[in-house]
C-alpha cells in the first residue's frame, strides 16, 4: 500500500495582490495595475475573472493610469487573473498559476503588482527512469515571495513562461511523494538554480524511489521471534499502516514515501507484552530501512463479551481492572481495554497479579457488573477474582451483559429532614482522591440524585458528601459496606433508594517528620473492617490535620511523609492501630509518626 504524503513546508507569500484602497461597489470588481518593481501604472492591463471550473465569468482591461473595473459581479468565489504585454501573467494572490491561484470571495476591490519577466523554465521529471505525467511542479523564489504550479505533460515535461530573473528553488509532487531538489525533503535543504533575463533555464528532476522499512519484534529475555507481533507507521497525519507478523516476527511495509520521519508503535499478541510506542524511524530513497523492537513480556486476559440472554457477541464493552486489594475505585472512563466487532476483549498488557473487572459498557443498552462467577454482580465482594500471570495470555469465561436499570432517591439531613445538595452517590466504594464529577450522580438542591446504567443486581451504595459536614454512610444508613442494605436494580427500570445523612466524625492530630517536629503529609483513613478507604486529607503549615466525613466506626489511618507508614508505625493495614470515630464528634490527638519504617 502507497502512503499520502504532503507538501509540508509552509510558503508564505507576500502581498502584490492586495485590497484596493477603495472598496468597489457592489456587484463591481475595480483596482488599479502596476508594475512590481517601479510601482507605475500598468496601461492596457487585463484582469480577468474565473469560476472554479476555470470558465471565463467578466474582464476588463486597464486605461492610462492603470484602473480597470468590471461590472455585474455575481457574489461568490472567484479566480482571478492580471496579464499584460512584457509581464508574466499573475493570478490571485500572487500565483504564476491557476492551479496555484487563491479563491477569492467577490466582488470587492482587487489591485495588481505584474513582474516583468522574460525567462523561461522548463524541464523533464522522471521516475525511475520513465516519465512522470501529471506531476505537479511548483517554482518558487528563494524568499518565498512568489510562486506558481504547473502539471507535467504524457511526457513529464513542464514549462514556465514570463519568469523573472531571480534565484528559484522547485517542489515537485508525484502521487504520494513530495520533494525538493535535489531530491530533498524540506525547502531549507533545496538546492537553488539563478534564472537571468531571457534565458531558458532547464532543471530535470528524478522523483526518489520509495523506502521500505522491515520491523522484526523479538523477546527481551530470549531474543525468540515474537510471533503475532503487529505494528503501525505513520507520518504525522492519515493513513495509519498497520501489519502483524508471522511466526518470524517480521513485518515490512513496501512503497513508503522516503522524505520525512515516520512515527513507529509495536505491540505483542492479545497483549502479551509491554508495546514499544511512538519511535522514530527515518528512511533512505531506494533503501530498507531494519528496526529491531525488543519487547518485554507482560500479562494479559483475554475473554469474549456475550448478551446474556442470546449470547450475541458484544462490541464496545470496556473494562476497567482493579488489582488486589481494591480499597477504593476511581471514578474514571479510561476506556483502555474494549471488545471488538466479535466481542474479543483483550485486557492488557497488564503487571502479573490478581484483579477484580468492572465492566462498564459503552452501548447504553446494557448495565456496569463487576465481572462474577456466573454473570454479572453489583458486589465486588461477589465478583470473580482474575490471576494474570506474566508472559501468559489468560483465557477467563465470557463476561455475560444483562440489561440497564437507574435508581434515584432523595438525600435529606437526618435531624431536619431538608434536602441536602453536593452528596455523590456511588454503587462502590469510592476512591476520593479522583475528585468528584458533581455533574454525575450528585444531589442537587433538592436533594434527588440520579445514577443510570446499572446491571440488574443488589447494588451496595455510598453517599459521599463533598460538603465537610456529613458522615458518609452506605445504603440502609450503615457505616460501612460489609453493613450496607443492597438496592436491588431492576432491568429498564427505575427503584428509590433515599438516604438521610448524620452530622460527620472526624479525625485529628500532627503529622511528625523523624525529628518529631510538625511536617507536611498525607493524611488517608480506610474502614478497619471492610479495608474501603473513605477521605484524606492535607495538614496545615502547623502540621495540623483533620479527616471529615467519618461515620460511627472504627479507622486505620495511613499517612506519607518521605515513606509509607500505617498508624502506629505499623506496617501494613493488618497491623495497624484501629481508632474509633464517632459520628457528629471529633476523636482528637491523633499523631502520626515520626515514621520509622
Amino acid at each position: 500500500m502507497k502512503r499520502a504524503l504532503f507538501l509540508t513546508a509552509a510558503i508564505p507569500i507576500a502581498a502584490l495582490l492586495m485590497s484596493g484602497p477603495a472598496m468597489a461597489d457592489q456587484g463591481v470588481v475595480s483596482g488599479v495595475v502596476k508594475a512590481a518593481d517601479s510601482g507605475e501604472p500598468v496601461p492596457g492591463a487585463c484582469v480577468t475573472l474565473f469560476d472554479l471550473d476555470l470558465k471565463e465569468t467578466g474582464s476588463g482591461c486597464a486605461g492610462a493610469d492603470g484602473r480597470y473595473e468590471i461590472a455585474d459581479v455575481v457574489p461568490g468565489k472567484y479566480k482571478a487573473r492580471a496579464t499584460a504585454a512584457g509581464y508574466g501573467e499573475l493570478w490571485s494572490h500572487n500565483k504564476g498559476s491557476a492551479l496555484a491561484a487563491d479563491v477569492l470571495d467577490l466582488p470587492h476591490g482587487l489591485d495588481f503588482g505584474l513582474r516583468q519577466g522574460t525567462a523561461t523554465v522548463r524541464g523533464t521529471i522522471t521516475d525511475q527512469g520513465k516519465p512522470a505525467a501529471g506531476a505537479s511542479v511548483s517554482l518558487t523564489d528563494q524568499n518565498q515571495r512568489w510562486w506558481s504550479t504547473v502539471l507535467t505533460a504524457a511526457d513529464g515535461t513542464y514549462t514556465f513562461g514570463g519568469v523573472k530573473a531571480d534565484t528559484y528553488t522547485m517542489a515537485i509532487t508525484y502521487g504520494d511523494r513530495t520533494q525538493w531538489i535535489r531530491q530533498k525533503s524540506n525547502f531549507p535543504d533545496a538546492d537553488t538554480f539563478a534564472v537571468s533575463e531571457g534565458e531558458v533555464a532547464v532543471v530535470d528532476e528524478a522523483i526518489a524511489p520509495y523506502g521500505k522499512l522491515r520491523v522484526t519484534a523479538t523477546d527481551e529475555k530470549t531474543g525468540k521471534p515474537v510471533a503475532g507481533a503487529c505494528s503501525q507507521v505513520e507520518q504525522g497525519h492519515p493513513p495509519q499502516l498497520r501489519k502483524c507478523a508471522g511466526a518470524d516476527g517480521v513485518m515490512v511495509y513496501e512503497d513508503l514515501p522516503p522524505f520525512g520521519y515516520y512515527t513507529l508503535s509495536v505491540w505483542g499478541p492479545d497483549g502479551s507484552y509491554q508495546p514499544v510506542n511512538w519511535q522514530r524511524v527515518d528512511l533512505s530513497p531506494g533503501q530498507t530501512t531494519d528496526f529491531r523492537a525488543s519487547m518485554k513480556p507482560a500479562a494479559s486476559i483475554v475473554t469474549t463479551v456475550r448478551d446474556a440472554k442470546t449470547k450475541a457477541p458484544l462490541e464496545r464493552i470496556c473494562v476497567d481492572t482493579y488489582a488486589l486489594p481494591v480499597v477504593g475505585v476511581l471514578d474514571a472512563d479510561y476506556q483502555y481495554y474494549c471488545s471488538d466487532e466479535n466481542g474479543k476483549l483483550v485486557i492488557g498488557p497488564i503487571d502479573p497479579g490478581a484483579y477484580k473487572l468492572l465492566v462498564k459498557p459503552l452501548d447504553e443498552r446494557y448495565g456496569v457488573q463487576w465481572a462474577g462467577q456466573n454473570g454479572g454482580t453489583g458486589d465486588i465482594g461477589h465478583a470473580r477474582t482474575v490471576t494474570a500471570e506474566l508472559g501468559k495470555v489468560v483465557s477467563i469465561p465470557d463476561i455475560q451483559m444483562d440489561p440497564a436499570g437507574t435508581i434515584t432517591g432523595k438525600v435529606t439531613d437526618r435531624a431536619t429532614a431538608a434536602a441536602v445538595n453536593g452528596v455523590c452517590v456511588y454503587p462502590y466504594a469510592v476512591d476520593p482522591r479522583i475528585g468528584f464529577h458533581f455533574d454525575v450522580n450528585c444531589s442537587r438542591n433538592d436533594g434527588t440524585y440520579t445514577i443510570k446504567g446499572l446491571g440488574p443486581y443488589d447494588w451496595p451504595l455510598e453517599f459521599a458528601s463533598s460538603r465537610g459536614d456529613y458522615a458518609w454512610q452506605w445504603s440502609g444508613g450503615a457505616a460501612d459496606r460489609f453493613a450496607a442494605r443492597p438496592v436491588r436494580v431492576r432491568p429498564n427500570a427505575t427503584v428509590t433508594e433515599n438516604a438521610a445523612l448524620v452530622p460527620n466524625g472526624s479525625v485529628s492530630g500532627k503529622i511528625l517528620g523523624k525529628d518529631g517536629k510538625p511536617t507536611f503529609g498525607y493524611v488517608y483513613t480506610y474502614n478497619a473492617r471492610t479495608g474501603d478507604i473513605i477521605d484524606w486529607t492535607t495538614p496545615d503549615s502547623a502540621g495540623q490535620y483533620t479527616v471529615n466525613g467519618l461515620a460511627t466506626q472504627n479507622v486505620k489511618i495511613k499517612y506519607y511523609t518521605d515513606a509509607e507508614c500505617w498508624h502506629r508505625d505499623a506496617a501494613d493495614f493488618a497491623s495497624a492501630t484501629p481508632v474509633p470515630v464517632t459520628a457528629g464528634q471529633t476523636t482528637g490527638g491523633v499523631d502520626l509518626g515520626p515514621c520509622r519504617r
